[in-house]
C-alpha cells in the first residue's frame, strides 16, 4: 500500500504559478531602477532647495578620529575644545600651511579637560594639541558632558580594535549614507525628508553642516537675524527672563543694560584645577608633544558679557601664568580681533579659511620658544582681503 504524498501535484503547480523559476530577475531589476530613480529625484529636489549632505556627529565617529590622533604620532595636529574649534577653523588650510595632519576632536558644548587628560595619559600622543580655551570649564574638572560619553566609546572601541562589532559597523554604514546623501541629512531619512523638506514649501535649508572629518560649517545667512543673535546673547549671559521691549533697538538697549550689571564669576577651584591642567601639559611635553591654548573671537554683547563675567586679568592671564604653555588670545592680534561673529560666539563659514590662515600665521609668534616658525610656517603675506578687514 503506497503512502500519498502530503504535497500533491496540484499544490506544486500552484507554487510554480506564483513563483515562476527564473522570471523574478526582471521585476527585481526594475524595482531597483525605480528605487534609484526615486532617490536621484529626491536628491535633486533637495539640492535645488539648498540642502546639503551632513553627517550626524556621534561617539563612534569621534572615536575613529581619536585613534588617528594616536596613530599619527608627531605628525598630528590635534584640535580639542568645544564648538568654536569645530566651527571657526578650516582643516584643509591647517594641513596645507603646517604639513601636519589635523584631527578634529572638539565636542560641541563640552569641556576640553577630559580629552586633554586622556591625551596626556596616552604615550602614543606626541603631536601638537591646540586647545579651544574657556575660563568656566577650568573650574569643574568633573563635569558630566558630551566629552565623557565620547571618551567612554573611545575606550570601548580601543580595547576591541581587532574585532569590529555591530555598533562600529553600523556607525560606519550610517556615516557613509550621511556624508553622500541629502536625504539622510541631520539624522533624517528619505520619507521624512520628502514630507518635511521636499513637499513643505516653508522648509529652510540647514545652516549647520558637519563634514566627515567632523569639521563644521555654519552659514548664518540662513538663520533669522537678529533673533538668532539675541538668543545666543541671552543664553551666554545667563539671562532667563526675556525683555519685553518693543523694537530691536529698545531690546538691544535693555539687554545691554542687564549685561552691564553682571558680576565677575566666582570660580573657586580655578587656580587649583589650572595646576592640575599644568601637569597634563608637562606630561605631553616630556615626550616631545606640545600644547597651545587659544582664546577664540567673540563679538558684540556676547563679548561684553564674557569680559564682565570672566575678566582677562583674573582668569586667562592667571591661567597662562600657572600652566606655563604657549597661548594666543585673539585680542592680542588685530587681524584676529577684526573678525565678526554673526551670533556673537562663532564665525561664519565664509570666514573660516581666512581666519585659519591668520591664526596659523600668528601661532608661532606667541611668547614661548617651543612654538617656532618651523612648526607653524608662514606661507603668505597679508592679502587685500585681510588688509581691507583691518581698516
Amino acid at each position: 500500500m503506497s503512502v500519498r504524498s502530503s504535497t500533491s501535484n496540484s499544490d506544486i503547480h500552484l507554487v510554480q504559478r506564483y513563483i515562476p523559476g527564473g522570471r523574478w530577475v526582471i521585476p527585481l531589476v526594475l524595482a531597483g531602477c525605480l528605487s534609484l530613480l526615486a532617490i536621484a529625484a529626491e536628491e535633486w529636489a533637495l539640492a535645488r532647495r539648498g540642502f546639503e549632505p551632513t553627517i550626524v556627529d556621534s561617539a563612534p565617529i569621534w572615536a575613529r578620529e581619536r585613534e588617528r590622533a594616536s596613530s599619527l604620532g608627531d605628525r598630528a595636529l590635534i584640535l580639542i575644545g568645544a564648538s568654536r574649534m569645530q566651527l571657526d577653523v578650516d582643516l584643509d588650510t591647517m594641513r596645507r600651511m603646517t604639513g601636519h595632519e589635523p584631527v578634529q576632536l572638539a565636542i560641541d558644548g563640552s569641556s576640553f579637560v577630559p580629552v586633554l587628560q586622556d591625551l596626556a595619559n596616552d604615550e602614543r600622543v606626541t603631536g601638537t594639541i591646540l586647545v579651544d580655551y574657556q575660563d568656566h570649564v577650568v573650574d569643574d574638572l568633573n563635569r558630566e558632558d558630551g566629552a565623557v560619553a565620547y571618551l567612554a566609546e573611545w575606550r570601548r572601541v580601543n580595547h576591541r580594535r581587532a574585532i569590529p562589532d555591530f555598533a562600529t559597523v553600523e556607525a560606519w554604514l550610517d556615516d557613509l549614507l550621511h556624508r553622500h546623501l541629502r536625504s539622510f541629512a541631520d539624522g533624517s531619512g528619505p520619507f521624512k525628508s520628502l514630507a518635511l523638506r521636499v513637499f513643505d514649501s516653508t522648509a529652510t535649508p540647514q545652516y549647520l553642516v558637519t563634514l566627515p572629518d567632523r569639521e563644521r560649517r555654519a552659514d548664518y545667512g540662513k538663520v533669522a537675524m537678529p533673533q538668532f543673535y539675541y538668543a545666543r546673547v541671552l543664553r551666554n549671559a545667563g539671562i532667563t527672563e526675556v525683555p519685553s521691549a518693543q523694537g530691536w533697538a529698545a531690546f538691544d538697549a535693555e539687554v545691554a543694560g542687564r549685561i552691564r550689571t553682571l558680576r565677575m564669576a566666582n570660580l573657586s577651584h580655578f587656580e587649583q584645577n589650572a595646576r592640575a591642567i599644568e601637569q597634563m601639559v608637562r606630561k605631553i611635553e616630556q615626550r616631545g608633544g606640545q600644547v597651545v591654548f587659544i582664546m577664540f573671537p567673540r563679538s558684540g554683547l556676547v563679548r561684553e558679557a564674557d569680559e564682565r563675567m570672566f575678566p582677562r586679568q583674573r582668569y586667562w592671564n592667571r591661567f597662562m601664568q600657572i600652566v606655563k604653555a604657549p597661548g594666543l588670545h585673539y585680542e592680542d592680534v588685530p587681524v584676529l580681533a577684526a573678525f565678526v561673529c554673526p551670533d556673537g560666539a562663532h564665525l561664519d563659514m565664509r570666514d573660516q579659511q581666512a581666519f585659519t590662515r591668520d591664526l596659523m600665521q600668528n601661532l608661532f609668534k606667541v611668547n614661548d620658544p617651543s612654538v617656532s616658525a618651523t612648526t607653524f610656517p608662514s606661507t603668505d603675506t597679508p592679502d587685500k582681503e585681510r588688509q581691507e578687514r583691518l581698516r
